[in-house]
């Protein structure tokens, strides 16, 4: 097999019947090689087939025009003139008869048996390669698959993201006509409702940003995969030049794909978790294809983002959430379904220091919510949120919890300038949601762990 020069994709062998014939093969095939081009972007330049410039640059003397042509697209200008002088004399070479031979004299001129050797080889290097063009090509169709799927998913979250700015309006206006009647279960169900629509927004959020990544690193796998095709086309396209004997005929194509109780009391709530859950699944299976692929590629897994679900085992090694010690203020009945979501928490430690240090204030207990057509006694609910309420005050709660989250909502009322002005720069003003509770902040390092505490201070003060 003749190999390009300085490395790089190989060529098929040269069946040349003469010396001059074989060096001018060699010449023009390191013209091609020098310029970097592709067959099939040579090919359109001179305006010739590929099949017809392969048979040229694997030994058949080529016409003046071919030579003319090809130098015009693959040398520097400053250098053209010499080098298709040199490329001409050798095809003048190439076209003499050669002289006979004396008797006992060695024969140069045709292709010999080291030819057919070659050959061997060079048809062993095709079928590989077409295997791996192949399995390019199935890449292809990964890559554009789970881009598709981020695409979709994309529009769907940010469609339901506006759907729950409007739910959580429509909800928003039901509790504020309930707040006559501040202990009723109405108000309570209104309550709970409001507060599953703002957790689920934060959740459509969350999803849309990882659908969001995703778009980008499948647009990186694209370009990543179209370039090897682009290489992998052009080794066959080399190892096929001239070889009228090949294995394979036609480059590897794909076929085309062809393309399920009871009364809820919270029927659009539960659809809407229903989406989310097929969302963070989407994600998911994307994210295995293309880190899966960014290793087969073989490129350094380092540049690409990975995306650790918080439940992953590795990030989780090495948090100090004890699993023998009580959380602090949650009721028995809450604790493990608490520490099921402090397992998937970003900050874990820094919730638990937050619970630790707000229950520590006079008559502050934590609950959870009450089940929708829950029978007399039944225990609460824990696994979504929990409320932090002053018992005594007419206002009870100061601050809903996430622990998923690491995330404090609280019973304020502040505008940015007023944050600003406390020293309250992590925390975020709310426009949807309860219109008592507006202020929000993630746990996320000392910083915010005292400036959520500082907060629920001044919202503890306030019930």
């Amino acid at each position: 097999m003749t190999p390009k020069a300085g490395g790089g994709r190989p060529w098929g062998p040269i069946r040349a019947e003469s010396p001059a014939a074989r060096r001018l093969a060699e010449t023009l095939r390191r013209h091609v090689d020098d310029s970097g081009k592709t067959l099939a972007v040579l090919s359109g330049k001179i305006t010739m087939s590929k099949a017809q410039t392969g048979v040229y640059l694997a030994g058949k003397v080529p016409t003046e025009a071919f030579i003319i042509a090809l130098i015009r697209a693959t040398v520097r200008p400053e250098l053209r003139e010499r080098r298709q002088e040199d490329a001409l004399a050798l095809r003048e070479q190439a076209l003499r008869p050669t002289p006979r031979q004396s008797p006992g004299a060695s024969v140069s001129a045709g292709p010999g048996a080291g030819y057919a050797v070659e050959l061997a080889a060079a048809q062993a290097r095709q079928i590989e390669t077409y295997d791996r063009l192949t399995r390019a090509l199935e890449q292809r169709a990964e890559v554009e698959r789970a881009k598709n799927n981020s695409d979709k998913l994309v529009m769907v979250l940010l469609n339901m993201i506006h759907q729950l700015d409007r739910r959580v309006a429509s909800l928003i206006e039901e509790r504020d006509q309930l707040l006559a009647r501040p202990r009723s279960e109405a108000l309570e169900d209104a309550e709970w409702k409001l507060a599953r629509a703002e957790e689920q927004e934060q959740r459509a959020w969350a999803e849309l940003r990882r659908a969001e990544e995703k778009q980008r690193q499948a647009e990186d796998l694209e370009a990543r995969v179209t370039d090897q095709l682009r290489r992998l086309t052009d080794e066959l396209d080399r190892l096929r030049a001239g070889d009228t004997t090949s294995p394979l005929d036609t480059l590897p194509a794909l076929p085309g794909e062809s393309e399920a109780g009871p009364v809820s009391a919270d029927p659009v709530g539960d659809d809407i978790d229903a989406v989310l859950a097929r969302a963070s699944q989407v994600n998911d299976e994307d994210n295995t294809t293309l880190n899966r692929l960014t290793t087969e590629l073989d490129e350094p897994a380092a540049g690409v983002v990975q995306d650790n679900p918080p439940d992953n085992p590795e990030v989780l090694a090495g948090r100090s959430v004890s699993p023998a010690s009580p959380l602090p203020g949650v009721p028995d009945e809450g604790q493990e379904a608490v520490r099921a979501l402090l397992r998937r928490s970003p900050a874990p430690d820094l919730f638990v220091r937050f619970l630790a240090e707000a229950t520590r204030w006079e008559n502050v207990q934590v609950h959870g919510i009450k089940r929708q057509n829950a029978k007399p006694g039944a225990p609460l609910d824990y696994s979504r949120y929990l409320r932090l309420r002053r018992q005594g005050s007419q206002f009870g709660g100061f601050a809903y919890v996430y622990a998923e989250h690491s995330s404090i909502n609280l019973r304020l009322h502040h505008t940015r300038e007023q944050l600003d002005a406390i020293g309250a720069t992590r925390a975020r003003t709310r426009d949807t949601g309860h219109r008592a509770y507006r202020v929000s902040i993630d746990l996320t390092d000392e910083t915010s762990l005292t400036q959520a505490i500082h907060l629920a201070t001044i919202a503890y003060n306030a019930t």
